[in-house]
């Protein structure tokens, strides 16, 4: 585990040598080669069984995403930024109940990676908004939100993530 993890992390930070060799600073040509890793760790992760480096993948894509954002919005709004991360929560949510029918560890994977979809407008508007103000109340709404959302689902979702 510890040779993949490596591997894993020697194929990013050699990426980032050669762009870096070779005078490329583009922040696109850094998102790629990182959406290139993620899109390996969460293949290799699916592939190996190993739901940590799955998990690391759906990450470094989380990531991708927020960059993406970052570089080319100007100043959205909280509702915006609402926007562009609770589809994607949803999406997952939806996708880890259709792949519960193959594989148990991929479709928990999913549904964490939805829980952390959930709570990524406030990680980016605290990291990349220029007026956060009011993070503390949505997380707080999101928190009671979600709470009551995965109670009134129990029974559905804890047959395909137990």
């Amino acid at each position: 585990m510890g040779l993949i993890g490596g591997g894993m992390l020697l194929m990013l930070g050699a990426g980032l040598y050669m762009l870096q060799l070779h005078d490329w600073e583009a922040w696109g040509l850094k998102a790629g080669l990182l959406s290139v890793c993620a899109l390996v760790w969460v293949a290799f992760g699916i592939g190996a069984r190993i739901p940590l480096l799955h998990l690391c993948g759906w990450l470094a894509s989380f990531l991708v995403y927020a960059w993406l954002l970052a570089n080319k919005t100007e100043a959205p709004a909280w509702y915006e930024i609402q926007l562009y991360w609770v589809p994607l929560s949803f999406a997952f949510g939806w996708f880890s109940w259709f792949v519960q029918r193959w594989t148990k560890p991929a479709a928990s994977i999913l549904f964490v990676t939805g829980a952390f979809a959930w709570f990524m407008p406030e990680l980016y508007a605290a990291l990349f908004a220029e007026a956060a103000g009011g993070i503390q109340l949505q997380l707080i709404v999101k928190i009671i939100a979600g709470g009551a959302l995965l109670f009134s689902l129990r029974k559905q979702w804890i047959a395909w993530v137990a």
